[in-house]
């Protein structure tokens, strides 16, 4: 009976130039929309397998981006779905909310959720920055730490280590960390840096190089 009634309703709907009800936004795309938000909260949270570790091809760029691209598409139709059921065809879907819970979760998890810190981890990072202050021209390439992929460690001004944090490299741009024990940070000649205190004889930076 159920079957007849909604064929007697759609034949009524086409006989009576009736557009057709639209369809909310369902499960199909609350799933894409879920999946991509939890790829993104594990990339900005540093949750995400390393470029340098045993899972090289989980690049973390390229999954951002990946995710980026799934929830502006996702979200175009969840907008196109969600002004044709309650602007044209003014009814009321409870399908129009979970899509965008889900999206503002994420979003809140990244801004105020806890998460592990530079100072953390700082004994791991001292314990390179010592080594390589006593060690000259020793420097260590593609390693992490925790959650930090770290590009480059180095000491290429005498008494300042120098960890570039691999998630900030853009073009000439760089930042990360600095141990330096002896003086403030100066870095160096070809670079305009600047330097914030975090505690002892550590600083962040950033520094943007000079062509």
């Amino acid at each position: 009976m159920a079957r007849r009634t909604s064929l007697d309703s759609w034949v009524y709907r086409r006989l009576t130039a009736e557009p057709t009800l639209a369809k909310p936004p369902g499960p199909i795309l609350l799933t894409f929309v879920t999946v991509a938000a939890a790829v993104w909260v594990c990339v900005k949270r540093n949750f995400w397998p390393s470029p340098f570790g045993a899972h090289t091809w989980l690049d973390p760029l390229l999954a951002h981006l990946v995710v980026l691209a799934v929830l502006a598409v996702t979200g175009l139709i969840w907008a196109i779905r969600t002004l044709y059921v309650l602007g044209r065809d003014r009814r009321w879907s409870w399908w129009v909310v979970p899509a965008p819970i889900v999206v503002l979760s994420a979003f809140a998890f990244v801004v105020w959720g806890p998460s592990t810190t530079f100072l953390d981890k700082r004994a791991e990072f001292e314990a390179i920055a010592v080594d390589l202050r006593e060690n000259p021209g020793t420097y260590r390439d593609e390693f992490e730490i925790g959650p930090f992929d770290i590009d480059r460690a180095n000491s290429y001004t005498p008494g300042e280590v120098y960890f570039v944090d691999n998630s900030t490299i853009f073009f000439s741009f760089t930042s990360g960390w600095v141990y330096s024990p002896d003086h403030p940070p100066t870095g160096s000649a070809s670079e305009d840096s600047s330097f914030t205190h975090l505690d002892g004889p550590w600083y962040e930076y950033e520094s943007v190089y000079r062509f």
